[in-house]
């Protein structure tokens, strides 16, 4: 996921710009400032981004091995 979509989870969980504005504790027109790419993000706002939106940042690297150890599982469950 990159951070464009991270802003579309959370702009579909508010349902509206306000109600993001309010859980990310910014103005409306700074959130629109940021969205529009006119300012930048702060570490603190992309954290509250992050767990508004429930999401983690992870290596793929990290987890591939459980991704290819669920993958296999499920070939074998598939097979039977």
């Amino acid at each position: 996921m990159n951070f464009a979509a991270l802003l579309q989870v959370a702009l579909k969980k508010a349902g509206k710009h306000e109600t993001l504005a309010i859980a990310l504790d910014l103005s409306p027109s700074v959130l629109s400032r940021r969205l529009n790419g006119e300012n930048g993000w702060g570490e603190k706002e992309i954290d509250r981004l992050l767990t508004y939106t429930e999401c983690e940042v992870a290596s793929p690297a990290e987890n591939s091995g459980k991704i290819d150890a669920l993958k296999k599982t499920l070939r074998i469950i598939l097979n039977e």
